[in-house]
């Protein structure tokens, strides 16, 4: 397990631990006072109670794909997975940036965008 992931699970525990523990602070209250204020802490506990089931479902969502193996990788992984995926390839930017200096320096370089290229967007006002 890493320690973004163990960060991860530790952070989700934050508000478990802060919504639970107002909701058994509510309850402690309302047994001190007798019970008497049970029909107004009541609702307010048990909300806390539902808050609190809320966020523990992506902590029971990440566990799970802990135990079965399918936790997403880190990025840098991927990244690293992609590179090692894709095929090589044939384009040198040394050799095109030769190129255009040659063409360049003889005054062959144009900047005209081909017919074929596709239109660009036009933003605002269509006069």
């Amino acid at each position: 397990m890493s320690a973004k992931t163990l960060w991860g699970l530790v952070a989700g525990l934050v508000p478990v631990v802060w919504f639970g523990g107002l909701a058994i602070h509510f309850y402690r209250v309302n047994q001190a006072m007798g019970g008497f204020a049970s029909r107004e802490l009541m609702p307010t506990i048990v909300g806390l109670g539902a808050l609190g089931l809320l966020f523990t479902i992506p902590i029971l969502i990440k566990l799970a794909r802990l135990a079965s193996g399918t936790a997403p990788k880190p990025k840098g992984a991927r990244a690293a997975a992609a590179a090692e995926e894709a095929p090589p390839s044939d384009f040198d930017p040394d050799a095109v940036i030769a190129r255009y200096l040659e063409k360049k320096a003889a005054g062959e370089a144009s900047f005209e965008v081909p017919e074929s290229a596709a239109p660009r967007p036009v933003f605002g006002r269509k006069s």
